[in-house]
């Protein structure tokens, strides 16, 4: 199971779903669903955007859970 970080770097770096919005050009309804554990399917573009933005690595935004 992949598990999306990105609340969690948002509490870190104090940036929320506006924030993200503005400097990315990400929808709305993508980030709040990001945020909210109901998006499954993430393109590659949109991971690399968040990555940019919060200037961290694919470990910092996705984690991989084993079972």
């Amino acid at each position: 199971m992949i598990k999306i970080k990105l609340r969690e770097l948002m509490w870190d770096k104090d940036v929320s779903a506006v924030d993200i919005q503005r400097a990315t050009g990400i929808h709305a309804n993508t980030v709040s669903g990001i945020i909210r554990g109901k998006r499954k399917n993430i393109e590659l573009d949109t991971i690399d955007k968040l990555c940019k933005f919060f200037d961290c690595t694919l470990t910092d935004l996705l984690e991989f859970r084993n079972g």
